[in-house]
């Protein structure tokens, strides 16, 4: 699994460069992730851009992300398609995760918490 990443205002910045997060690559996405976090990123912003399905696993692999950044630390996603955005609010994710329109919007979300 191929991955962008950048460093913006103190946020860990991710896109995932595959179509989907699912369970045939959500191995290598938690492994990546958590070199990530143990590296003391613990704002992180996903750009899912590119992603265009994700199963349970994918969500399952979103929210260790989420639980492992600590209390200290949140989430939050943004280029998210219709697709994915209804999987989301299907399984009230949504709720848990701020899904913006732009990286700006995720920036701000995750600074000023």
């Amino acid at each position: 699994m191929q991955f962008e990443e950048q460093q913006q205002q103190g946020v860990l910045v991710v896109r995932p460069l595959e179509k989907s997060l699912d369970a045939t690559n959500i191995q290598e996405f938690r492994e990546y992730m958590v070199g990530r976090v143990q590296a003391g990123n613990h704002l992180i912003a996903f750009d899912l851009a590119e992603v265009e399905f994700i199963d349970s696993s994918g969500l399952g692999g979103i929210i260790s992300v989420l639980k492992s950044v600590g209390e200290d630390g949140n989430v939050a996603l943004f280029g998210v398609d219709d697709n994915v955005r209804s999987l989301f609010k299907l399984t009230r994710t949504d709720r848990i995760f701020p899904i913006l329109p732009s990286i700006g919007g995720a920036l701000l979300a995750l600074v000023k918490n």
